[in-house]
C-alpha cells in the first residue's frame, strides 16, 4: 500500500479559528494532476479557502512539506520560504483580528470585500469625516474639511480605477500621489488633480490616518504599508509644508496699501459696487495685520467686550479661536487700537455696542460651527481675490498675498523693528510653557503696546532734498537737533538690549545726515 502523501504544510489554532496552508484537492480536474495551494480557515466546523501560491502535484507539495530547513540547495527551497512567509502573514492577520474572528471577517480582510455590511476603505474615510463634523458639536469641522478635500482629490484622480471595498494597495496610493504632483487626464482629456506640495502633504496625512484606522479594524493587514515621512525607495514620502519666510509684506508695502484705503484710490474702470466691496476687503486685510496678525475666524468672533470700554475704547481683548480648546485658558490677546486701526474701524466696523460683534458681516449671524466655517472660508476667498486685484491693478505689484500673509507680516515687521521677541510671541497668541501669569500680555503697559504696534506702518511725512533746499537755516537746525536726540535714544535702547545692529532711522535718517553734511560745509 502506497504511503499517503502529506497535503498540509503547516497548521495552527488561534481562539476559535483553525487555519492551515494546504493543497486543496476538493475539485480535481480531468487531465490535470496539479492542485491549488490554499489557506483554509475553519470556525465552528465551517471552512473558507483562499488560494495563495499557484498549483502543485501531490508529490512536489509533499516534498516541500518534508523539506529540511537546511536543504538550501534544493530546487524547492524557495517554495518552502514562500510558504513560510504566507503562513506567518496569515498568523499575524488572525492575531490582529483577535476577538473579531469570524469567517466573514477573515474573508473581508483577505479579499477586501465585506459581504456582511456596507463598509469599505472609502466608507472608513467618510466615517472619519462625519466623526470630525459631529464630535463635540463640530469643534473639529476644519479637520473634517481637510479629510473631505483629500477624499475628493483621491476620487478625482482615481476616476478610472475606483476603489471597491478594501481592494487598495501601495500602487493605488502611488498613483494618487503622482496625480497630485503632475495631474491626470479626466474623461474629457483635461488635466486635473495637480496641487501644491503643501496641500499634497495635508491630503496624504489624512489618507494615512484612514489607512491606519482600517488596519486597527482588521483590514489591510496583508497589504504593504505605503507611507513614509522621508524619501524612501518604493514608499510614498509625505512632504513637509513649504517655508513661508517670504510670504509677507514689508512695512512700506503695508503702508502703501493703507494709503490706498484712506484715499480710496481705485480705478475708475471698476464698477462702484465692486470698488466698495474691494474697499471693505482691504480694510479687513489691514485690520488682520494691525490686530496682531489675527485671522478672519478671530475677526468674526471679535466683540466690543467690557475690556474695550474699560480702556476708554483703546484696546480689544480676545481669545484665539484656533487655540481656545488646545491650551488651558486659551491664548488671551490684547490689541492696542492705534490710530490707523481706528481709522479702519470707523469705516468698516459696526458701531460699538457692549458684547456686539466688531465685524458682523463676516459671520452674518451664523451660530453653528459648520456654517461659521463656510462663511469664514468664503470671506477669506473674497479678501484674497480683491487684495490681489488691488496689488496688481492699483499698485502694479506682482505679489499675490493671502490672509495668512497678515500674520507673517505682523511678526516679521516687528522683528525687523527690533521689538522684543517675547512681546511678538505673546501678542500673536502663541502658546507657551509659561504660567498663566507670565503668558498674560497685560504685563506690557498699554502705552508700550501702542509704541510697538505703531511700528507696523510708517506714516511719518518724508522729507525730500527739495524740502531741505527750501528750509531756512533755523528750520534745518531744529530738525537736526530733534533727529540727533532720536538717534541717541535709539542707540541707548540698542545698548540696553545688547543689540549689535545699527540704529534705525530709515529715509529721514539719510535726509538728516544730509543736513548735517550741509551745515558742516
Amino acid at each position: 500500500m502506497a504511503k499517503k502523501l502529506d497535503t498540509t504544510y503547516k497548521s495552527a489554532r488561534y481562539g476559535s479559528c483553525t487555519y492551515a496552508l494546504i493543497l486543496d484537492k476538493r475539485h480535481p480536474k480531468k487531465d490535470r494532476e496539479t492542485f491549488p495551494v490554499a489557506m483554509r480557515y475553519t470556525i465552528d466546523r465551517k471552512s473558507w479557502y483562499s488560494f495563495v501560491a499557484g498549483e502543485f502535484t501531490e508529490e512536489d507539495f509533499a516534498k516541500v512539506c518534508t523539506l529540511s530547513a537546511k536543504a538550501v540547495r534544493s530546487e524547492l527551497y524557495e517554495k518552502k520560504m514562500e510558504f513560510d512567509a504566507i503562513f506567518d502573514a496569515q498568523t499575524e492577520m488572525i492575531e490582529r483580528l483577535g476577538n473579531s474572528l469570524s469567517l466573514e471577517r477573515i474573508k473581508a480582510v483577505v479579499t477586501g470585500v465585506d459581504t456582511t455590511k456596507e463598509t469599505s476603505f472609502i466608507g472608513v474615510w467618510e466615517k472619519k469625516i462625519n466623526f470630525y463634523l459631529t464630535d463635540n458639536n463640530g469643534e473639529r469641522c476644519t479637520t473634517a474639511e481637510s479629510y473631505e478635500y483629500a477624499l475628493k482629490s483621491f476620487q478625482k484622480i482615481m476616476w478610472n480605477r475606483p476603489i471597491v471595498g478594501f481592494k487598495v494597495d501601495k500602487e493605488d496610493i502611488e498613483y494618487w500621489n503622482n496625480g497630485m504632483m503632475h495631474g491626470v487626464k479626466d474623461e474629457t482629456g483635461n488635466l486635473v488633480g495637480k496641487i501644491s506640495n503643501t496641500t499634497r502633504g495635508i491630503y496624504l496625512r489624512s489618507c494615512r490616518a484612514v489607512w491606519n484606522e482600517c488596519v486597527s479594524l482588521g483590514y489591510l493587514t496583508n497589504q504593504e504599508y505605503p507611507f513614509s515621512n522621508i524619501q524612501k525607495k518604493k514608499l510614498v514620502s509625505i512632504p513637509v509644508g513649504e517655508s513661508r519666510k517670504h510670504c509677507y509684506l514689508t512695512v512700506e508695502q503695508m503702508t502703501e496699501l493703507y494709503r490706498v484705503f484712506v484715499e480710496k484710490r481705485y480705478p475708475d474702470t471698476w464698477k462702484s459696487g465692486y470698488a466698495e466691496r474691494a474697499h471693505y476687503s482691504l480694510g479687513l486685510f489691514l485690520a488682520q495685520y494691525l490686530c496682531n496678525g489675527f485671522n478672519l475666524a478671530d475677526a468674526g468672533e471679535l466683540t466690543y467686550s467690557q475690556y474695550y470700554f474699560d480702556t476708554g475704547r483703546k484696546a480689544f481683548k480676545f481669545k484665539r479661536v484656533k487655540t481656545t480648546n488646545r491650551t488651558e485658558g486659551g491664548s488671551e490677546v490684547i490689541i492696542p487700537i492705534i490710530e490707523p486701526l481706528q481709522r479702519i474701524l470707523d469705516e468698516i466696523a459696526a458701531e460699538p455696542v457692549l458684547n456686539g460683534f466688531v465685524f458682523p458681516e463676516i459671520l452674518q449671524g451664523a451660530t453653528l460651527k459648520a456654517d461659521k466655517r463656510k462663511r469664514i472660508s468664503q470671506e477669506n476667498s473674497n479678501v484674497q481675490d480683491r487684495i490681489i486685484k488691488i496689488c496688481q491693478e492699483v499698485l502694479h505689484w506682482e505679489v499675490r498675498p493671502s490672509g495668512t500673509w497678515c500674520r507673517h507680516s505682523y511678526g516679521t515687521n516687528l522683528a525687523h523693528a527690533r521689538v522684543e521677541q517675547r512681546y511678538i510671541s505673546e501678542s500673536m497668541g502663541h502658546s507657551t510653557n509659561h504660567s498663566i501669569t507670565d503668558r498674560y500680555i497685560a504685563q506690557y503697559p498699554l502705552e508700550t503696546q501702542f509704541e510697538y504696534n505703531s511700528k507696523l506702518l510708517d506714516l511719518e511725512p518724508k522729507i525730500t532734498e527739495e524740502d531741505i533746499n527750501n528750509m531756512t537755516e533755523e528750520q534745518k537746525r531744529r530738525i537736526y537737533i530733534v533727529q540727533k536726540k532720536t538717534i541717541q535714544a535709539q542707540k541707548l535702547e540698542a545698548a540696553k538690549t545688547h543689540s549689535d545692529r545699527n540704529c534705525g532711522g530709515g529715509h529721514n535718517r539719510c535726509v538728516f545726515d544730509l543736513i548735517e553734511y550741509r551745515k558742516a560745509n
